[in-house]
C-alpha cells in the first residue's frame, strides 16, 4: 500500500487510550475553543525536503512533469502523496518568522458547533455515501461520542471562516513548521525528537485496512490525548490525528510568495491568492509517519472536505 492512499481516507471516532498524566503546558487566552500559546520568532527551513527513508533505501523519483493529468497517484519527492498534474516542489530555503499565537490543539467539534449555531454556517456534511452513516453531523450536532475529537470535513475555506469568526486566521505554513518541529537550527524530525514513538501520537499504518489501534484510537482521538507527542513549544497533536489546513496555496516558484527581504532572509512569508492546492501539515490518523517524517508536508483540494481535514488557528503575535 503507498503512503498517498493513506492521504485519500479518513474517519471521526475511536475507544479511548490509556490514561497518561498531562505535562505542564504554557496554555494563555483563557476563554471559549483552544487555548493558545505564544511561539516567539525564529528561521524556519521551509519547502519540500527530498531524503531518503529513516530505514535507508533509495530517494523518491522525481515530480511528474508539469503537464501531466491532474489525478492521485504515485510517490512523490519526499516519498509522500503528491497531486499529479502539480508541478515541482517549491525548493527549500531559509525564512524568518515573527512572533505568533496558535491553538494549543486541533478546533473540536464541539468548538465547531458553537460557530454553526451561532452563525448559521453549514455543518460538517458530505453528500455521499460513506459520510452518512458514520461522518456526517445530525442537523448541528456531531457523531455521537466525538464532541472532542477534531472537527473533520472541513473544506479550506471553512478553515478560514471558523478562524474569522473567533478573531484568528489560520497559520500560515512557515508559521506551523516553526510551531511543530522549532526552528531550523534544532528542528526535529518528530514534533517531540528525532525518534519516531508511535505512542505519542495517534496513527495509521502501511497496509490495508490503513486504520490502525495500536496507538489506543482505531479513527480519530480527543484532541490532545498524546500529550508526550507535544512539541517543543507545547503545541499537541502537530503530528496525527488530521490533517492540518494552513493560510498557504501552494505554489511551485519562490517568486509566487510574498514577504519582506531582509539580508537574504524572506520575512513572514505567505500567499495571499486563491489556488487549487492548499498547503496541509501533520498528516492524519491514518497516515504512517514512521518511515518518512518528511511526508506530512501535503497539498490538499481547498473545496474538498475529506474525514481526515481538521484544522488549529493562529493569530498575530501583539498582545
Amino acid at each position: 500500500m503507498r503512503l498517498y492512499a493513506l492521504v485519500l481516507l479518513g474517519a471521526c471516532e475511536g475507544r479511548a487510550p490509556s490514561a497518561s498524566g498531562q505535562p505542564a503546558l504554557p496554555y494563555v487566552a483563557p476563554g471559549s475553543g483552544p487555548e493558545m500559546l505564544r511561539v516567539e520568532g525564529a528561521e524556519v527551513l521551509l519547502g519540500a525536503l527530498i531524503r531518503p527513508p529513516l530505514s535507508g533505501g533509495e530517494l523518491a523519483p522525481p515530480p511528474p512533469p508539469a503537464n501531466s493529468a491532474p489525478e492521485f497517484g504515485g510517490s512523490g519527492p519526499q516519498g509522500g502523496p503528491v497531486l499529479v498534474g502539480t508541478r515541482a516542489p517549491l525548493m527549500p530555503r531559509r525564512v524568518r518568522v515573527s512572533s505568533f499565537w496558535v491553538d494549543v490543539t486541533e478546533v473540536s467539534r464541539s468548538d465547531y458547533r458553537a460557530f454553526v449555531l451561532e452563525t448559521g454556517y453549514r455543518p460538517p456534511n458530505v453528500d455521499e455515501g460513506w459520510a452518512r452513516e458514520l461522518w456526517n453531523w445530525q442537523g448541528t450536532e456531531p457523531p455521537a461520542g466525538t464532541d472532542l475529537h477534531p472537527v473533520v470535513l472541513t473544506s479550506w475555506y471553512d478553515a478560514r471562516e471558523y478562524c474569522r469568526w473567533k478573531g484568528k486566521r489560520l497559520p500560515t505554513e512557515a508559521e506551523w513548521q516553526l510551531a511543530v518541529l522549532g526552528p531550523a537550527d534544532s528542528e526535529r524530525l518528530f514534533p517531540w525528537g528525532d525518534e519516531y514513538d508511535g505512542s505519542r501520537l495517534n496513527h495509521g499504518q502501511m497496509e490495508d485496512p490503513l486504520f490502525d489501534d495500536s496507538d489506543g484510537w482505531e479513527r480519530s482521538s480527543p484532541v490532545g490525548a498524546y500529550p508526550a507527542g507535544a512539541s517543543g513549544v507545547g503545541v499537541l497533536d502537530g503530528f496525527g490525528n488530521a490533517w492540518e489546513w494552513t493560510a498557504d496555496i501552494r505554489v511551485e516558484s519562490w517568486e509566487q510568495v510574498q514577504g519582506e527581504e531582509r539580508g537574504g532572509v524572506l520575512l513572514d512569508p505567505h500567499t495571499d491568492s486563491l489556488g487549487i492546492y492548499a498547503a496541509q501539515r501533520g498528516g492524519s490518523y491514518l497516515f504512517d509517519l514512521s518511515v518518512m517524517p518528511w511526508s506530512e508536508r501535503n497539498a490538499g483540494l481547498t473545496e474538498m472536505r475529506r474525514r481526515t481535514n481538521g484544522f488549529r488557528c493562529a493569530r498575530d503575535g501583539a498582545g
